[in-house]
């Protein structure tokens, strides 16, 4: 009897936590759509993020789609899930990563470009970030603590160089005449 009391209050916390782990995922205005890939008539949904900042820090819109064939989702399948949703984002390039770079940090700065979307697929989820100005790095945090199986950024742009390197460069230049002056 003792025995089957104690598996009772295992199973109650472990459905508490599950509930709990669930509930922080914080979704809206959910939109099937017919899939571009996978057999005719399939239909993925994707739900607004309320709550995306928690996941992808700095994003200025999230979504969460589920059911996406295959699920590695490329631009195309991107691109219709972010028009049903009625984001009005257009995915220009798309860079997938496999496997996810270790740990939950991606920079994308010594490739000399940042990004404006952002992209993990876990499970069967798929999580996208989007941000209102690009970015070069991205502390990320899944949704059930699950691996994730790739990551990809999108709406890349190359890295301005900094204003103070503008500066710095012609100051540089002018030292080196004054060497070449004081030397000869």
């Amino acid at each position: 009897m003792n025995t089957y009391i104690k598996s009772l209050v295992i199973a109650g916390m472990a459905t508490l936590s599950f509930a709990v782990n669930a509930a922080t995922l914080s979704l809206i205005n959910p939109v099937n759509y017919l899939t571009p890939a996978g057999p005719p008539g399939h239909e993925g949904t994707i739900s607004t993020v309320v709550n995306i900042t928690d996941y992808m820090p700095g994003a200025s819109s999230g979504y969460l789609i589920e059911d996406a064939l295959p699920q590695a989702v490329d631009a195309s399948q991107l691109q219709t899930a972010l028009n049903a949703a009625g984001a009005g984002f257009i995915v220009t390039d798309f860079t997938k990563i496999e496997p996810p770079p270790v740990g939950n940090i991606f920079d994308s700065s010594s490739l000399g470009i940042a990004f404006q979307g952002f992209l993990m697929k876990y499970s069967n989820f798929t999580m996208v970030g989007l941000f209102n100005s690009p970015i070069t790095q991205l502390s990320y945090t899944t949704h059930t603590g699950q691996d994730v199986s790739h990551i990809a950024y999108f709406n890349t742009s190359a890295v301005p160089l900094p204003a103070a390197l503008w500066l710095l460069a012609p100051t540089l230049i002018g030292f080196l005449g004054l060497r070449r002056r004081f030397a000869s």
